[in-house]
C-alpha cells in the first residue's frame, strides 16, 4: 500500500509530468513549424531548456510510475516493477523510499536474505523509521540479536529487545528490560506483561507468572496467542524456530 504522504508526492509528481509532456509537445511543435519555414533545423536555447528540464521531470517520475503499477501485480511482475522503482530512483530519499517498498515485497512473500538486504540498502541511505523497525524484526527472526537489539533501540522497542534476550537465554537482561518499561508506565501493552510472565516461569517464580498473565489476559480477553503462550513454556523458542525457516533464514 501507498501511504498518504507518497500518495500525495506521486499526485504532484503526475500533474508535474503532465506539464512536462505538455510543453515538450508544444516545443516540439514550434521548433517543426520554424524548422519548416527556415528548411533547416531550428531551436532556441529556451526551447532546448524547456526540453531538458521536460525530460528530467519525465524521467524523475519513472521510479514513482513503476510503483504505481507495482501496487496491482503479483510474483514476479511485482518483484521486476519494484527493481525497476529503485533502479531508476535518481534522488537518494527517493531511492531509499523504494528500497522500503522493494523490502517489504521480500518480506511479505518470507525471502528473508533479500528483505534484509533491501532494507539494509535503504538504512545506509538514510535512517529511516520503517527500514529501522524491519531491521529490527527481521535480525530478531534471522538470529543476529546484536544487530537487532541495535535496531530495535534506535525506535525504544523494548519487547522486542527483551525477546532478543530472552532468545538468548539471557533472562537477567530480559526481564530488565522488560521490567524498566513496565514500572515507566508509558505506552504498556498486553505482550508486555506477557513477556514479564514468561521470564517469570524460566527463572521459576511461578507466582509471578500468574499474576503477570492475568494482567496481559485483562488487557486482551480473547487473545488466541497469549492462551499459547501460557500453555507452552518455549513459546518465544518455537515461536522464533518457525519464522526463522519461514523466512528461510
Amino acid at each position: 500500500m501507498i501511504g498518504n504522504d507518497l500518495f500525495i508526492t506521486v499526485v504532484v509528481m503526475f500533474l508535474l509530468v503532465i506539464l512536462a509532456v505538455a510543453l515538450l509537445l508544444i516545443t516540439l511543435i514550434f521548433v517543426a513549424i520554424n524548422s519548416g519555414k527556415q528548411k533547416k533545423f531550428v531551436i532556441s536555447p529556451v526551447q532546448i531548456v524547456v526540453s531538458l528540464v521536460s525530460l528530467i521531470i519525465l524521467y524523475l517520475w519513472l521510479p514513482f510510475g513503476f510503483l504505481s503499477l507495482s501496487q496491482n501485480k503479483e510474483g514476479v511482475e511485482a518483484e521486476k516493477l519494484y527493481k525497476l522503482a529503485v533502479k531508476t530512483a535518481l534522488i537518494p530519499s527517493v531511492k531509499s523510499e523504494m528500497l522500503q517498498f522493494l523490502g517489504s515485497y521480500y518480506a511479505a512473500v518470507y525471502n528473508g536474505k533479500e528483505a534484509v538486504k533491501a532494507f539494509e540498502q535503504s538504512f545506509k541511505i538514510n535512517e529511516n523509521k520503517v527500514a529501522v523497525a524491519q531491521l529490527c524484526n527481521l535480525y530478531t527472526i534471522k538470529g543476529d540479536y546484536e544487530e537487532a537489539i541495535g535496531m530495535c533501540k534506535k525506535l525504544n522497542l523494548q519487547q522486542i529487545i527483551a525477546v532478543n534476550y530472552i532468545l538468548q537465554n539471557d533472562y537477567k537482561n530480559a526481564y530488565e528490560v522488560i521490567n524498566k518499561k513496565i514500572q515507566n508506565g508509558e505506552n504498556i501493552t498486553h505482550w508486555d506483561y506477557a513477556t514479564r510472565a514468561y521470564i517469570n516461569r524460566k527463572i521459576n517464580k511461578k507466582d509471578l507468572f500468574e499474576k503477570d498473565y492475568q494482567k496481559a489476559l485483562e488487557s486482551c480477553p480473547n487473545n488466541a496467542l497469549l492462551k499459547k503462550l501460557y500453555e507452552n513454556e518455549n513459546y518465544y523458542d518455537d515461536l522464533y524456530l518457525q519464522y526463522k525457516k519461514q523466512y528461510s533464514f
